[in-house]
């Protein structure tokens, strides 16, 4: 628990007050002695005793008095400073008793530190696991996937790193496929799907951009990374680089696209007809996205939540787009 500033210097006793208690001590002394001597006075103005017996007995009977006096005042006097001194002790424990809170919490800062340090550095080593035959270990890679994912949920300041990572993985093990092999897989009427290990970092990516409440703190670089079929719903995008990407198939429904960019991103074929291969792009906010030489058509643009502000794919902003559209008769539209 972190302590209040200036809390270990309210507690304290002040050094000033020090000198104000010595001066209020010095004067109850002096004014106990010059009460003394008023009484001594009073008492023999009172008694007057008169033969030498008397006067006597007045002088025991004043000493008396007098000690007593002085023993009810080093019972005061003994009393505050034991107060004093108990005080003081207090004051003492309850200030190494802070101490050592810190230094505990300090250690145990420092174990967490070193225990996600060591968990992050065997997660790291997951993610590069081959076989004999140099295939990948899937089942390994994706448990260091979600290792990672669970770094970030409890580490805040290793979130950003983490999602580097992960981003930096997809584009050296997705990276956009040559045009003569791409036209091979698009030629199968199948559905694509991205290997376990990428379709496990879309998932994470989905949950974690929206963790600590601060969304995407840094852009999300996948810049021509083949993501067919990569399940990116609701995805915080914000800003993300999706340049040259393939996204064909992927469902980007609710995504946050703000000012990403995607120039020359590819969603489908202008010329296909069959739906799984078009990117849903249903309820996705595009505002100040560029879209500039994407390759996605009219239906997928006028399905989205928003595109105010976003460069179109043939370079146009949008108002100017939309009223081009509008002039020429189609209906695109999207506030």
């Amino acid at each position: 628990m972190a302590e209040e500033p200036g809390q270990e210097n309210r507690d304290a006793p002040s050094n000033e007050d020090k000198p104000s208690r010595r001066r209020l001590i010095g004067l109850a002394i002096a004014g106990a002695i010059l009460g003394a001597i008023l009484l001594v006075v009073f008492l023999w103005v009172w008694v007057h005793p008169t033969d030498p017996t008397e006067k006597k007995d007045f002088i025991q009977a004043v000493g008396v008095l007098l000690a007593a006096l002085a023993a009810l005042g080093g019972l005061y006097f003994t009393r505050t400073s034991t107060k004093d001194q108990l005080e003081q002790a207090r004051e003492n424990t309850e200030k190494q008793l802070r101490q050592a809170r810190k230094s505990q919490e300090q250690t145990q800062r420092l174990t967490e530190q070193g225990q996600i340090t060591d968990r992050f550095t065997r997660a790291i080593d997951q993610l590069g696991k081959v076989d004999e035959n140099n295939n990948k270990l899937f089942e390994i890679r994706i448990g260091g996937i979600y290792a990672l994912e669970r770094i970030a949920r409890e580490s805040e300041e290793d979130y950003e790193p983490i999602m580097e990572v992960l981003t930096a993985y997809v584009r050296q093990n997705a990276p956009l496929k040559p045009e003569k092999e791409a036209a091979e897989e698009e030629s199968d009427k199948e559905e694509r799907t991205p290997d376990p290990d990428i379709q496990a970092i879309t998932t994470v990516l989905r949950r974690l951009t929206r963790l600590h409440g601060q969304g995407q703190p840094g852009s999300l670089d996948l810049h021509d990374t083949d993501l067919t079929g990569a399940n990116l719903q609701g995805a915080d995008l914000q800003g993300a680089n999706l340049q040259e990407a393939d996204l064909q198939e992927a469902h980007l429904q609710h995504a946050h696209l703000t000012e990403a960019d995607l120039q020359g991103a590819f969603f489908p074929e202008a010329n296909r007809t069959d739906e799984q291969l078009h990117a849903n792009l249903q309820d996705a906010n595009l505002q100040g996205a560029i879209l500039q030489y994407a390759k996605v058509t009219d239906e997928q643009l006028a399905s989205t939540l928003s595109l105010q502000g976003a460069t179109m794919p043939d370079g146009q902003e949008y108002e100017d787009w939309i009223k081009d559209k509008e002039g020429g008769g189609k209906d695109v539209e999207n506030e």
